[in-house]
């Protein structure tokens, strides 16, 4: 009996069973560090337009509160704005500078009256924002308030804002929402060179505030 010889074939099998999934290349650290990076700083960009755009708001509703009281305060006569504005206890030096007139007007005012309709409004408006600050920020002796330095490290005070036609930087300390430095910087851009001093003032071991050479 001849032998037959059989030839086997081979199974083939489907060319994707079993083959392994390719994988899907992964985010690396330093994309993920770029995207959270615009994220970051997209997020500070929409803050800072927020804030900018609320302290706006913020100035321009106080300035709207200041001339409605400013308004109703000039509906008084001159002499009684005088007087209250005398019972707030301001020096008249500082009343005539901070409406820019002189010392002799002022007083002529009391004795006499003759006050122009801008200077009555104008009367007005330092008393209405003396009202401002003592009614919203509950600032006791107003005018003592004005006479002191924003900071010990220029000799800056309200009074100067407020005469050198910057209402809104004493209503802006007043309300405590901008730290000193940066209402000194929108009052003077070189305050620091120009309030710049070779002394300091120092706490001696008594308590007692003393004042030195910076170079001591």
């Amino acid at each position: 009996m001849t032998s037959e010889t059989r030839l086997s074939t081979p199974t083939t099998t489907a060319p994707t069973d079993n083959l392994i999934e390719p994988i899907e290349p992964t985010t690396t650290v330093a994309t993920q560090l770029d995207e959270l990076a615009e994220e970051a700083g997209s997020l500070r960009s929409t803050t800072r337009y927020m804030a900018e755009s609320t302290s706006e708001l913020h100035q321009k509703v106080l300035f709207q509160s200041w001339q409605h009281r400013t308004s109703e305060r000039g509906k008084l006569a001159p002499k009684v704005l005088l007087e209250e504005i005398a019972d707030l206890g301001f020096a008249w030096r500082d009343v005539a500078r901070m409406l820019g007139v002189s010392v002799p007007a002022v007083q002529k005012w009391r004795r006499a009256g003759g006050v122009t309709g801008e200077n009555r409004r104008r009367l007005a408006s330092l008393l209405a924002l003396c009202d401002e600050i003592t009614d919203r920020y509950h600032i006791q002796e107003v005018a003592s308030w004005f006479e002191m330095p924003l900071t010990a490290s220029a000799p800056v005070t309200p009074i100067d804002l407020y005469a050198d036609g910057q209402p809104r930087l004493v209503l802006e300390h007043a309300s405590g929402h901008s730290d000193e430095e940066a209402i000194l910087t929108a009052y003077d851009p070189d305050w620091r060179e120009h309030y710049r001093s070779d002394f300091e003032v120092y706490l001696e071991a008594d308590g007692a505030m003393s004042i030195r050479s910076k170079k001591a």
